[in-house]
């Protein structure tokens, strides 16, 4: 996988997304027809070499999921805060013996999500700051790091899709309607969820990468 730089002339922007969430991203397909390149204007994000100084720069997979984990974060927050403002507005759900904010259930549920978002937040922070110290050192660029990253965004998705699904839920009826937010933030973390760098099946590196070193360490016991 490639990429390359060239004048916004030479492209077609091709209207093609329509989605169920991250409407605002605008992730349209990008077409280039009877256009040449020069070598000069194309790089390889994976193995290229930066053209900036800085420990930022020296490694961009390793940070790409990282960045990935923090929209979940984010997003997830977000709909927490927006559950929490519906309840204190003092809204009482049909048929239910008290508003929302008195309920023990939605309470202890409330309780629930928080900490899970607390420990997906935790998280992302201890694996960002592991990087950064490795991006100090120089020594970021390693597939393992990058498997290690990989295996964070996905847990934080994972993790912020079931918070978002629960604010959603306990948002009750109105929840459905468009001008709520919480459906809009079920729809973006769903959406950001399916994205190859948060794939469970990804799960299966750091699987294969952790029983190789495990039989390395063995090896050299022996």
């Amino acid at each position: 996988m490639r990429g390359v730089f060239l004048p916004a002339r030479d492209w077609q922007i091709e209207d093609t997304w329509y989605v169920a969430g991250l409407k605002g991203t605008g992730s349209h397909h990008i077409a280039l027809k009877d256009t040449v390149v020069s070598e000069a204007n194309f790089f390889d994000l994976a193995n290229g070499v930066p053209c900036l100084p800085g420990p930022l720069y020296q490694a961009v997979p390793q940070l790409l999921p990282l960045m990935h984990g923090a929209i979940s974060v984010g997003i997830a927050e977000s709909a927490l805060d927006e559950l929490v403002e519906l309840a204190n507005t003092g809204r009482q759900q049909l048929q239910a013996p008290v508003p929302m904010r008195d309920s023990e259930t939605f309470q202890g549920e409330l309780g629930r999500v928080a900490a899970e978002l607390r420990a997906a937040r935790a998280f992302l922070e201890v694996q960002a700051a592991s990087h950064w110290r490795h991006a100090l050192a120089g020594t970021l660029k390693d597939e393992a790091l990058h498997s290690q990253g990989t295996q964070t965004a996905i847990w934080l998705a994972t993790t912020c899709v079931r918070a978002a699904d629960a604010c959603f839920a306990l948002g009750g009826s109105s929840a459905l309607y468009e001008t709520s937010p919480l459906q809009r933030r079920l729809r973006d973390l769903h959406t950001a969820a399916q994205h190859f760098a948060a794939q469970p099946r990804q799960y299966v590196r750091a699987g294969k990468l952790l029983l190789a070193s495990s039989v390395g360490r063995a090896n050299g016991d022996q």
